[in-house]
């Protein structure tokens, strides 16, 4: 018979039996329990998105760290709606990563305090595609989804595409770097603010508002309302023009149809390589549709320097061309002619002066030639009371008026207030005239011809049209001998009908008369002294 072994010595054997056991259950636990919870986690996860968003959820992988923060990591998530392979997915996040308390890991997800997302892209279909019925799939689980409240979402590089209607035409792309989301239930309105550098003009929005809640049928139909602040962006990309533009303004309705009022101003707009900086200020209104990028402006109104503009009009999106063309009818009630042609005559002080109207159509098709060189501006304008700066063009526009008059020799009278009128089209960087009048007391001037705005090259012809004979502009024998002639040049009511030309640029032009087929020419300023 065996020696009996004492108690003491037995539970020496049995504790290294249960230590075993121990590391063994650990073991299991290690290998087994992070596996259940990721899956669990899982199907949380994608079951809410795709009652939300009635989306089919793709997630390629799922990992738990039980002692990390976060303790939870997604990567490549998708959402495509239900059976759609006709569109892109809805939308594809890069990674994701989010920490839930212990009792999150033992039951399905209901709350995440903070949520990072890292790469979002976001494809808003046309609304066609979008209310187009999805096709039949497998009914949905009658066990409730549970929901799934996130406070707050932090987005890094977020990229919101919306599709176009017409195929072949390039998707309006929106790419918002450091987008925070708070009260992100998906069942409500969530808070947004986001910053996106826009590309052209290069400058930084800063943008904060309301959207949602989600529109699961159709995305575009998804509210959302806010306000922008876009700052010291450069117009120098455009070719043409030049200057510093800053906005502010608020929008609000769909995703896809948004109305938008704002200002802009840019203290030093200008026409590059021909006029000099003027400021320039706008009050606007404007409906973007969301699907293409086209904006239809309703009533714009704008501060050239002292003039008070008003616009209607739109901005359509060509892709073909890679640009947009804007199309804008415009008038001016009650201008003043010196801030248009700031824009147009770089000079220190202003060739003419005065109150002008204007009434004309402005179109300007993409491509990369500057701008001057492809507006198309058709128009027509009117300047009462004109005053010009240049002394000696004064002088001779009041010996043009007395002699007009038949008084040559009085120099109490003859004025170089005109009015101005004329029918323009401004094409290719080349003004033309198709009508312009010219009136001094005792003379009216009517031309037609181009002026070249870059190079100021003048070539008109038309008439001068006195009141006086053609004698009475004269005086002593001059007088005497050009009586025998005056039946030749009277017409239409006027005393005097002569054919003239200017000819020259803008700095140096030269008036010519025709009488009896010989041109004499005149220079109107000798020199550069004489310049305004």
């Amino acid at each position: 018979m065996s020696p009996s072994v004492p108690k003491s010595r037995k539970w020496i054997l049995i504790v290294p039996g249960v230590f075993a056991f121990i590391l063994l259950l650990i073991a299991a636990y290690i290998l087994f329990w992070p596996q259940s919870i990721e899956d669990h986690i899982r199907k949380s996860v994608t079951e809410a998105l795709a009652d939300r968003f009635k989306a089919d959820v793709d997630l390629k992988a799922l990992h738990i760290r039980l002692f990390a923060n976060p303790n939870v990591i997604g990567e490549g998530l998708s959402l495509r709606h239900h059976g759609r392979f006709d569109v892109p997915p809805l939308i594809q996040i890069e990674k994701f990563s989010f920490k839930v308390g212990f009792m999150g890991l033992l039951g399905p997800v209901k709350h995440i305090a903070l949520l990072r997302v890292q790469n979002m892209l976001i494809m808003i279909p046309p609304r066609e595609s979008s209310a187009a019925p999805p096709p039949p799939h497998s009914s949905p689980s009658t066990n409730p989804v549970p929901r799934i409240v996130v406070d707050r979402v932090i987005c890094d590089d977020t990229d919101i595409r919306i599709l176009p209607k017409q195929q072949g035409k390039e998707p309006l792309d929106w790419d918002i770097h450091n987008l925070l989301l708070t009260s992100a239930g998906i069942y409500k309105p969530f808070v947004f603010h986001g910053n996106l550098t826009n590309g052209k003009p290069k400058g930084e929005i800063d943008t904060e508002g309301q959207f949602g809640p989600w529109d699961a049928d159709d995305p575009g139909a998804t509210p959302v309302s806010g306000e922008y602040k876009f700052t010291d962006a450069d117009l120098d990309p455009f070719p043409g023009i030049a200057g510093t533009l800053s906005s502010t303004g608020k929008y609000s309705g769909l995703l896809s149809k948004l109305e938008v009022q704002g200002q802009t101003d840019t203290p030093n707009f200008s026409l590059d390589k021909v006029g000099k900086p003027v400021p320039l200020h706008t009050d606007f209104s404007a409906t973007v549709d969301g699907t293409n990028g086209d904006t239809f402006l309703h009533p714009v109104n704008a501060t050239l320097v002292q003039s008070h503009i008003i616009a209607e009009g739109r901005v359509v999106r060509m892709p073909q061309k890679k640009g947009h063309l804007i199309s804008i009818d415009a008038t001016v009630p009650g201008g003043r002619i010196q801030d248009f042609l700031g824009l147009a005559v770089n000079s220190e002080k202003p060739l003419l002066t005065g109150p002008v109207k204007i009434k004309a159509k402005l179109t300007i098709p993409p491509g990369p030639e500057h701008a001057i060189e492809k507006i198309i501006l058709d128009g027509q304008f009117g300047v009462d009371d004109a005053q010009w700066s240049s002394a000696t063009l004064r002088e001779k526009l009041e010996s043009l008026s007395r002699h007009a008059q038949g008084k040559p020799e009085d120099q109490d009278i003859g004025s170089s207030v005109s009015d101005l009128n004329g029918n323009f089209l401004l094409q290719n960087g080349v003004l033309h005239f198709r009508r312009l009048t010219f009136r001094v007391k005792g003379a009216a001037i009517d031309l037609a011809g181009t002026y070249a705005l870059s190079k100021g090259d003048l070539d008109f012809t038309g008439h001068l049209r006195l009141q006086a004979k053609l004698s009475q502009t004269m005086t002593g024998s001059k007088s005497f001998f050009l009586k025998a002639f005056d039946p030749f040049f009277e017409k239409g009511g006027s005393g005097t009908v002569l054919p003239i030309r200017i000819t020259g640029t803008r700095d140096n032009p030269v008036f010519g008369v025709s009488v009896f087929h010989k041109t004499f020419d005149k220079h109107l300023t000798a020199n550069k002294h004489n310049l305004p």
